[in-house]
């Protein structure tokens, strides 16, 4: 039963970002993944600097690890493997760490915002496809 559950919760969730994410699967499952990646930067960051409890972002990257997981087959048909898929997922959680350190910790309150913003700019692309 919690499988299929699963399963349909999933099948509604791809559902419901056809019209917000990418037509093509290859272009799906690298928003997914990257949006998985910042996600865990996101996490990682507020474990660092003890902002928030993560659970939020937790909840968020589990959505995008169960879309990628029910868009995989179709992503293996378009020529995209689990070495690149993770890679596309660990690049976009480096680049979300550098904008985050750079936001917290940066001299220049100018470069500080201006990174702030880009970083909270990638996330909301990010989770405005999660349903609510």
């Amino acid at each position: 039963m919690k499988t299929f559950l699963s399963g349909a919760l999933v099948a509604l969730s791809v559902a419901s970002v056809a019209d917000a994410a990418p037509a093509q699967t290859a272009e799906r499952v690298r928003l997914f993944a990257s949006c998985a990646g910042r996600l865990s930067a996101t996490i990682e960051h507020g474990w660092l600097t003890n902002i928030g409890d993560g659970r939020t972002e937790q909840r968020q990257r589990r959505g995008f690890e169960d879309l990628i997981a029910a868009i995989l087959p179709d992503a293996h048909a378009a020529g995209l493997d689990g070495p690149r898929i993770l890679h596309q997922r660990i690049a976009a959680k480096f680049a979300q760490a550098q904008l985050l350190h750079t936001a917290s910790f940066h001299r220049d309150t100018r470069r500080a915002a201006h990174a702030r913003e880009l970083a909270e700019r990638e996330l909301a692309r990010c989770t405005a496809i999660l349903p609510r």
